[in-house]
C-alpha cells in the first residue's frame, strides 16, 4: 500500500517530446496553430473537433507520415462534439487505445455565443434559437461547449491521472485551458459567452494545488482579439475588422505553449494574452503577457481567516489518501 507523500511537487519545466496530447478545436485557429507546435516539438495530437479546414487537414496528413507514441502516426483526427459527453469519453478512450496514454489535454474548442445559443434570443419564442425550450435540464448549447464539455473532459483526465501513475508515484497530467479577456470584463451584447469564460477562469482556480498536490499542470490562457475563423461566421462580422489590432493565431499559441512548459506557470495560473500597437510596419504588432491578478478582489479579510478554509484543508487531505493510497 501506497502512503501519502509528504513532500511538496516543485515547479519545473515541462517537456511535451514523447507525450500525447487531445487538442479539442484543433480543426483551426489558435488550436490548430498550438497542435502544429506541439508536433514540432515531438509530442503526438489527437486532433478532435466537429471538422477541419483546409490547413488542419493539411497538417493532419504530413503527420500521419511522422511516427509518434507507441509507434502510431503522431497526429490522428477524432471526429468531436465536446457538448455530448458520450463523445468525449469516446475521445480519450480512442487516444488511449491508439497512443497507450494520455499526458496533456488542451480544452480549446468553443463558440462565440450564435444566433442559435443567444441569451437575446429566448428558446421557444425566437426562430433562430436551437436550444431546445422543454428539455430537462435545460441547457444552452454555449455553455454547454464552452463550459460543461471542457469541465467533463478535464474530470475524464484527472480520473485516469489519478489511477495511472508510474512505479514512483508521479503524475504527469497537464490541463490548459484556452478561455478568454472575456471571462473578466463584460458586454451585454455576448453574456453567454462572457460568463461562459469567466466559469472557466473560474474553475482553474479552484483546482490551483493540483501541482503542488500531485504534480499535475493546470493554467488558463486568456487571449485578447485573435484573428481566427471564428470572426469570419455572419453573425461575428464588424466584431474584429482587418483594421483592428489583434493576435494571430500563431502568436496567441506560441505563448500558449509556453504557459503549458515554463515552470512558473502550471499551479492554477489566469495568464493574459493581448496584443498592443507595434513599434514599425515590420513589426505591427506587440505581444503583451501578464498573468491577471485576479486576487485583488479576494474578500478582505480572506476566507482564510474562516471555518471554511479550514475545511477545504481536510478536503485536500482526504483527496491525497483517496488518490495515493486508492
Amino acid at each position: 500500500m501506497n502512503t501519502v507523500p509528504t513532500q511538496v511537487h516543485p515547479p519545473t519545466t515541462y517537456s511535451v517530446k514523447g507525450k500525447v496530447a487531445i487538442v479539442t478545436g484543433a480543426g483551426s485557429g489558435i488550436s490548430h496553430a498550438l497542435t502544429k507546435i506541439l508536433l514540432q516539438e515531438g509530442c503526438s495530437v489527437v486532433m478532435a473537433d466537429l471538422t477541419l479546414r483546409p490547413e488542419a487537414e493539411q497538417t493532419l496528413q504530413a503527420a500521419r507520415s511522422v511516427i509518434g507514441v507507441n509507434n502510431q502516426p503522431s497526429a490522428i483526427f477524432h471526429q468531436t462534439d465536446v457538448s455530448d459527453w458520450a463523445q468525449l469519453q469516446t475521445l480519450f478512450n480512442k487516444a488511449i487505445d491508439t497512443y497507450g496514454t494520455v499526458n496533456i489535454v488542451v480544452n480549446g474548442a468553443a463558440i462565440y455565443e450564435p444566433p442559435s445559443s443567444t441569451f437575446w434570443h429566448p428558446p421557444g419564442v425566437s426562430p433562430l434559437a436551437q436550444d431546445n425550450p422543454d428539455c430537462s435540464p435545460g441547457v444552452y448549447r454555449t455553455y454547454a461547449v464552452n463550459v460543461m464539455g471542457p469541465i467533463r473532459l478535464a474530470q475524464i483526465a484527472l480520473n485516469y491521472w489519478f489511477y495511472h501513475p508510474d512505479e514512483q508515484m508521479n503524475f504527469d497530467g497537464n490541463l490548459v485551458w484556452l478561455s478568454s479577456v472575456c471571462g473578466y470584463v463584460h458586454m451585454m451584447q455576448l453574456p453567454l459567452y462572457f460568463s461562459s469564460k469567466a466559469a472557466i477562469n473560474s474553475m482553474v482556480k479552484c483546482l490551483s494545488p493540483l501541482r503542488k498536490m500531485f504534480g499535475i499542470r493546470n493554467a488558463a490562457v486568456c487571449p485578447g482579439p485573435v484573428k481566427t475563423p471564428i470572426f469570419e461566421a455572419d453573425y461575428c462580422k464588424g466584431q474584429l475588422l482587418p483594421t483592428d489590432i489583434g493576435l494571430a493565431a500563431e502568436q496567441a499559441a506560441e505563448q500558449t505553449f509556453k504557459v503549458m512548459t515554463e515552470p512558473q506557470f502550471g499551479d492554477g495560473n489566469i495568464v493574459e494574452v493581448v496584443a498592443a500597437p507595434g513599434d514599425s510596419a515590420e513589426q505591427p504588432v506587440n505581444v503583451c503577457v501578464r498573468e491577471t491578478p485576479l486576487e485583488v478582489i479576494y474578500p478582505d479579510p480572506p476566507l482564510e481567516s474562516n471555518h471554511f478554509m479550514e475545511e477545504e484543508v481536510k478536503f485536500i487531505e482526504l483527496l491525497k489518501k483517496l488518490v495515493y493510497v486508492g
